[in-house]
This record gives C-alpha cells, structure tokens and sequence, in this order.
C-alpha cells in the first residue's frame, strides 16, 4: 500500500474522502441511518438487525467512530455508542446516502 500523502490536499478535501470511506459499506450505512433516528447503539442492538458476526460489527463501528461521527461510553458495564452532534454538519453532508428519496 502506498503512502497516503493527505499534506498535499486541503483539509476539506481530506475530510470528506474520510466521511466517502464511511459510507462506503452498507453495514456503516445502516448503522448510520439508525443512530440518525434513535439515541444509542450497541453490539448487541446492531445483531439484532445487522446479521453480521460481532467482530465485523465492531470493526464497521471502530471506523466510524475513528471519523468521529459517533462518540463512545459505557452505562454501567456496557458499552454504547451516540451520534457526535459536534459533527452535524458532517451528518448532514452524509446523510444522502440513508435518506429515502422518493
């Protein structure tokens, strides 16, 4: 793999191919489209309507809480994740891509 070489593009630039990765599996997407209508999310939500083994679930969630769409916490022993509303105007760049057109 080749060097990445982000210094010589604009920080939007790099921005937004980091939210294009994000949307770039339909697991991240379906992920998204349900944190953009309810408050949190955790593994064992996400197998109950991503048939997905847990690891790849996790791996999914790892990027995009990497991009920082998401932001994660524990309640009590559990491990959650929550919608990053510093980052709205990033959902709202992205949201395209769960938004039912009709």
């Amino acid at each position: 793999m080749g060097a990445k070489k982000k210094h010589i593009f604009s920080d939007q630039t790099n921005r937004n191919a980091e939210l294009g990765l994000v949307v770039s599996a339909s697991a991240r997407i379906k992920i998204l489209e349900y944190l953009d209508s309810h408050e949190i999310i955790n593994i064992p939500i996400l197998e109950g309507f991503i048939l997905l083994h847990k690891k790849t679930i996790n791996h999914h969630i790892s990027l995009i809480e990497r991009s920082g769409l998401i932001k994660g916490y524990y309640k009590g022993n559990i491990y959650f994740w929550a919608k990053n509303h510093e980052t709205q105007e990033d959902w709202d760049k992205i949201r395209w891509s769960f938004t039912p057109r009709g």
